[in-house]
């Protein structure tokens, strides 16, 4: 008997005891094994790439201040060193170094349970010390490292099993397969949700983003044709919202997979988004029947496929497989939620930020940005325009004027320094011009409100100056500068004195 993707369920009492048979039937655990080869050498280089491209120091030792998620804020970098010799290495190096090595043992399959679950660790500890580099693959990375550990992918074609007869085994419980399904198609279908906007339509950002790129060979210079514009936009748009069906219905499997493989090809030569297209393709492949690699092999040697013979499977006993069920329904449960707060939550995730992220929204907003930070001494009522790059580095910067809580974080970190420097009572204020998708700027915060002193916001603050600048199809492009010295503010008159210096 062939281990397929399909299974005859008997009849049952009850809708638990059905699910339970189709969750916990034994599937053949190649797609696992190819899962963990494919997922362990793409992030052994992501780690390599970071740090032979020194961007371990640009991102994580450079910067004086790391602005922390809401909740995490107790997340710290390590900031421990030590001399190798006569270089100085810090904390933050070896935590790359290790998750580099934990990475290539999950890919070979050598004590892999420990190492699945430190290299998790180590992910999401990098992942949390910096929202400025939060994009949405290192979030998919993320959860699929905290998944990994419960994967029992170490069963076939690893050294642990060489080594541990006892745990050989050529099949996996079903719901393995099923949550990796879950777990793929979720970035495509949501990001699909997000693109359901008005600006995403009209081909904003698209066509600005494009028109950035009219340098790559053979294929730049047609970005700037609308139908090409119109392609990326509805093509995008159609692919995230139908590739999962696609690829569950057999029928379809095919042509869909050669459709993720034209998608993620493009995008990786288009924008620059590191391992997420390659990982995405070698995911995607849990699509296919369970022992595709087999199939794939024999055809490829042109030998005959041996069938899979299904051993006798002891299953867990009941409280445990009840126990996994409801687990998975929970964790499914909020996977799926919780992308979906940006409908029922106050604001626009474009705008304020405040649901972008963990939402799964890609490509749907570009901002130019500038920021000017005023810092007022109370009692002799002296502002001056503080020097940001004593705070933050530039790449940080770029993003943090786009988002107006990481500016109250910075506001609240140089209030906090200036104290510390004996400057008692100094309010500070901003002036954040933001244009988003082409509009022409406008503040994004109140420039009258005290960020120093305000308390942290626990809902969308009365201090963001909502989105009023409609949409033009002419995209705005004067310097911030320039359009700085156009606007009326209503500015507090210290900023004004200090602007007019």
């Amino acid at each position: 008997m062939t281990i397929s993707d399909q299974t005859t369920v008997p009849d049952r009492t009850s809708f638990a005891d059905s699910l339970d048979a189709r969750l916990f039937r034994p599937v053949s655990i190649d797609w696992l094994v190819f899962y963990r080869i494919a997922f362990g050498l793409v992030m052994f280089s992501f780690a390599v790439k970071y740090l032979q491209y020194g961007m371990v120091d640009l991102f994580y030792v450079k910067p004086i201040y790391h602005f922390p998620y809401d909740g995490f804020e107790w997340v710290r970098k390590l900031d421990m060193t030590i001399m190798v010799g006569d270089q100085i290495v810090h904390a933050i190096h070896l935590e790359f170094m290790a998750l580099a090595a934990f990475a290539l043992m999950i890919a070979v399959g050598f004590w892999y349970r420990g190492a699945s679950i430190l290299f998790a660790i180590c992910f999401v500890h990098i992942f949390l010390i910096d929202k400025c580099y939060y994009q949405n693959h290192y979030y998919f990375v993320a959860l699929l490292s905290l998944i990994l550990p419960f994967l029992p992918a170490q069963r076939a074609c690893s050294i642990d099993a060489l080594l541990d007869r006892g745990i050989r085994s050529q099949t996996t419980p079903a719901w393995t397969l099923w949550l990796m399904r879950f777990q793929i198609g979720v970035p495509y279908f949501f990001g699909g949700i997000a693109k359901l906007n008005a600006d995403w339509i009209r081909g904003q950002p698209m066509r600005g983003a494009l028109a950035g790129k009219t340098d790559l060979p053979l294929i730049g210079p047609w970005f700037t044709e609308e139908w090409i514009v119109q392609s990326f936009v509805w093509g995008g748009l159609l692919f995230d919202l139908f590739i999962v069906p696609a690829l569950l219905w057999k029928r379809t499997r095919i042509a869909a997979f050669g459709c993720c493989l034209v998608f993620h090809g493009m995008n990786s030569i288009v924008w620059t988004i590191g391992i997420f297209p390659w990982l995405m393709i070698l995911a995607t492949t849990v699509f296919f029947e369970p022992d595709w690699p087999r199939r794939v092999w024999s055809r490829v040697t042109r030998r005959n496929r041996r069938p899979v013979e299904v051993p006798s499977v002891r299953l867990p006993s009941l409280p445990v497989r009840r126990f996994v069920m409801v687990a998975l329904g929970l964790y499914m449960t909020w996977q799926i939620l919780f992308p979906l707060r940006q409908f029922v939550m106050p604001g626009n995730p474009n705008w304020d930020e405040y649901t972008h992220y963990f939402s799964w929204h890609m490509l749907l907003r570009a901002k130019d940005s500038g920021l000017r930070v005023y810092a007022t001494d109370v009692r002799t009522q002296r502002t001056g325009t503080i020097d940001l790059r004593l705070y933050v580095t530039a790449r940080q910067l770029g993003v943090i004027g786009r988002d107006p809580r990481m500016i109250y974080q910075l506001c609240r970190h140089i209030g906090d320094d200036l104290e510390q420097k004996g400057f008692k009572d100094v309010e500070v204020r901003v002036l954040a011009l933001v244009s988003m998708n082409g509009r022409r700027p406008q503040p994004i915060i109140d420039p009258a409100v005290d960020l120093a002193h305000t308390h942290p916001p626990s809902s969308l603050p009365e201090w963001i100056v909502p989105l009023h600048e409609p949409f033009q199809h002419d995209a705005w492009d004067y310097p911030l500068n320039e359009w700085e010295t156009r606007l009326k503010l209503d500015l507090p008159p210290q900023m004004k004195i200090s602007q007019n210096r």
